[in-house]
């Protein structure tokens, strides 16, 4: 009889260290830039434009990781989007894109991600687009901190190649300087996100900030479920917009 109760309480606490384990799993809720995998994200952002104009773009984003470590991925971005300063606010196609994701020197305490981006002249009216083929070039280093934050400063180099020879070329430089806090649930997450932005061609440049605030939802599609909300804020005397809020649910993992 003793023997028998001794075995049962052994797969009991076997039971309750599995379970605990499984609860303290770490959960990929997207915020580190070094982690690549499936995503499936649809958003919708809206700004409110200086000049008391207003933009609506719903992007749809489909990122794919491959290579033998997946290492690499790729994103395809289609937007839909209406801009009513030329007094259209109907929504329509905007300028596709597709990006490569490379990370690489990952270490316990720091990694590298290099994207490049093809921004396509797809847009279905003038306003909804640059009217240039746009190569954008981004490097992100990620600093894994003691806390358990994440520390990723980046910088964005957008340059036209190609295009329609009556709109301004496009020329510029974002200087971005992202950081996750470590939140007690990490079913939570917070990004926070200010940058310095200028644009070369036009001599202009504004200052912005946008703050991400998250939740894991469960599973979803095979993978994991996250929903996410958006606000962003600009300032200068350059700045396109006064305001803006994002809207989001993305799967990731599936």
């Amino acid at each position: 009889m003793t023997s028998r109760w001794a075995a049962i309480s052994v797969a009991v606490l076997a039971g309750l260290g599995c379970a605990a384990q499984a609860q303290d799993k770490p959960v990929n809720n997207g915020t580190d830039p070094t982690k690549l995998t499936t995503i499936l994200q649809p958003t919708y952002e809206y700004l409110d434009l200086v000049g008391g104009f207003e933009s609506g773009v719903l992007r749809l984003n489909y990122t794919q990781p491959f290579g033998a470590k997946s290492d690499y991925s790729l994103r395809l971005r289609v937007p839909v989007q209406m801009n009513d300063v030329r007094g259209n606010s109907g929504h329509d196609l905007g300028d596709a894109s597709l990006m490569l994701t490379h990370v690489f020197g990952l270490t316990r305490t720091h990694g590298w991600v290099f994207q490049g981006e093809a921004v396509f002249d797809t847009a279905a009216r003038p306003e909804l687009g640059t009217g240039k083929n746009v190569l954008k070039g981004t490097l992100i280093y990620a600093r894994f901190l003691p806390t358990g934050a994440i520390f990723a400063p980046a910088v964005v180099q957008s340059n036209s190649v190609s295009g329609q020879a009556r709109r301004a070329d496009v020329n510029t430089t974002t200087f971005d300087f992202y950081y996750v806090p470590k939140l007690a649930d990490p079913r939570n997450l917070i990004t926070v996100d200010p940058a310095v932005n200028f644009d070369w061609e036009n001599d202009k440049e504004f200052l912005s900030l946008a703050v991400t605030f998250g939740r894991v939802t469960g599973p979803a599609l095979g993978g994991v479920g996250i929903v996410t909300v958006k606000p962003s804020l600009f300032a200068g005397g350059d700045r396109p917009a006064d305001w803006g809020i994002e809207i989001g649910y993305k799967v990731l993992g599936f």
